[in-house]
């Protein structure tokens, strides 16, 4: 990761190359996007506002050109570009400005916010323009031979079902990308410049209690009244106190000098819907309790 990192700092071209490939490769892997918002991050970080734009615009146009060429239009990596790299190009001047993580991830929770409010404005009730887009993929699949029909029918109506949820669920998701593309360009530009610096910044991310206080008035609002955009909102902040409560285990791991196969193991099982919720909620918990000075550092005995 570091000879990569060294690669992207070479020039204008080097980064614009890495950053389009890497976009380009996330139609056969989609976490080859975070790669390609890292370099956004790190090149922005350390060079400024007006070269991270640049780099977006020139690696942009050899993304949208590649796209062109292998998927036979250009039209699905213009929607995808900006919804990854602009939202990391202004969090890394954020970081930059503030040089403060917690900051920017406060920043990152408001554009969460701002994305969601977005979604309502621009396509009005998502349950309504979700069934016309199933309508369309519904006369589309009519062909299906009738033993399938069933299997179709179970599909669309669980999709239907989830049409409410469809802001949070997709703000979400890009948001998880944009951090993780912020997180690793972070990382190499500490790699690089500030061996060692990373780890600290990350152990001490913190959201703060009036954040935490907001999360928990929407998780209460949504279970109280069942109102969608509610609910979207506190998936949104939910995400962001998961990545706190990721940070505050690595935090405590390090305190407690545990081996890395104890990370691995808690990254596998944080696939588990019911042990995410809960590191989610340790993240809340933690803006009053405090959890990384109550635990000791372990000292060896010999």
């Amino acid at each position: 990761m570091k000879a990569l990192a060294a690669f992207v700092m070479r020039g204008r071209s080097t980064a614009a190359l890495v950053a389009a490939v890497a976009a380009v490769l996330f139609w056969l892997f989609p976490p080859f996007l975070i790669v390609s918002g890292a370099t956004v991050a790190l090149v922005t970080l350390r060079r400024g506002a007006a070269e991270g734009a640049w780099l977006m615009a020139l690696a942009g146009l050899g993304a949208v050109a590649l796209t062109g060429l292998a998927l036979g239009t250009p039209w699905p990596m213009l929607d995808v570009l900006p919804t990854c790299w602009l939202p990391v190009w202004l969090l890394a001047l954020v970081l930059r400005a503030t040089v403060s993580l917690s900051r920017t991830v406060q920043a990152a929770a408001l554009l969460g916010l701002l994305g969601v409010a977005g979604f309502y404005l621009v396509l009005g009730d998502p349950a309504i323009w979700w069934s016309g887009v199933l309508g369309q993929w519904e006369q589309a699949l009519a062909p299906l031979a009738p033993a399938d029909r069933p299997t179709l029918d179970q599909l669309l109506a669980l999709l239907r079902e989830w049409a409410p949820y469809l802001p949070g669920q997709a703000v979400g998701a890009a948001l998880l990308f944009v951090l993780a593309g912020l997180l690793l360009g972070r990382w190499q530009q500490a790699l690089l410049f500030n061996p060692g610096g990373f780890r600290p910044e990350f152990h001490e991310l913190r959201l703060g209690r009036p954040l935490a206080a907001l999360a928990l008035a929407l998780f209460g609002a949504a279970m109280l009244s069942g109102s969608p955009p509610l609910s979207n909102a506190a998936l949104v902040l939910s995400l962001l106190y998961t990545v706190q409560g990721v940070a505050l285990v690595h935090a405590v791991a390090f305190r407690r000098r545990l081996s890395p196969a104890w990370l691995l193991l808690f990254y596998l099982l944080l696939l588990v819907p019911l042990l995410s919720q809960g590191v989610m909620a340790l993240g809340v918990a933690d803006a009053w309790a405090d959890f990384r000075n109550r635990v000791r550092p372990r000292v060896d005995q010999r």
